[in-house]
């Protein structure tokens, strides 16, 4: 059995702790955006956009999720209002505060299980929840509807 030099060289680095390089190539990061919804001196309201219209997969919104926090709590102390919303860009575009503020993103488990959930309706009841208002309207409406 014959050993190449390469590995040979790569096993000795590897064992005397010199850096060993490697090929890495870079990886997209993924297409999330925030939107403030509600500013105040206790609490800021935001939607992480996770999804754009997608005109080729039929489905032509914005699927954002609706997170509120304390500014002064610290970042793991939030509460999710919605996990999952359907906007129009309209809808989106008026629930836009222009201000800034510190948000977070947080692991979007949630939002991905909704939007499956979403996905596997039939067209119909899509297109039933999609909010044309604005976030906040939509989401306090879908809060009174739960019993």
């Amino acid at each position: 059995m014959r050993i190449s030099p390469g590995a040979i060289l790569l096993a000795v680095a590897t064992i005397l702790g010199a850096p060993v390089f490697a090929r890495a190539d870079a990886v997209k990061p993924p297409d999330v955006s925030t939107v403030i919804l509600s500013l105040s001196p206790r609490t800021v309201r935001w939607a992480t956009v996770h999804k754009h219209p997608e005109p080729a997969d039929h489905d032509l919104y914005y699927h954002v999720e609706v997170i509120e926090k304390e500014r002064a709590s610290p970042p793991w102390q939030f509460k999710r209002l919605a996990a999952h919303v359907v906007v129009t860009a309209d809808a989106l575009d008026r629930s836009r505060l222009r201000r800034k503020a510190k948000t977070y993103f947080y692991k979007d488990i949630e939002f991905r299980i909704a939007y499956r959930a979403w996905r596997a309706q039939p067209l119909m009841q899509q297109e039933a929840g999609v909010c044309h208002t604005t976030i906040l309207e939509c989401v306090d409406a879908a809060d009174n509807i739960r019993p």
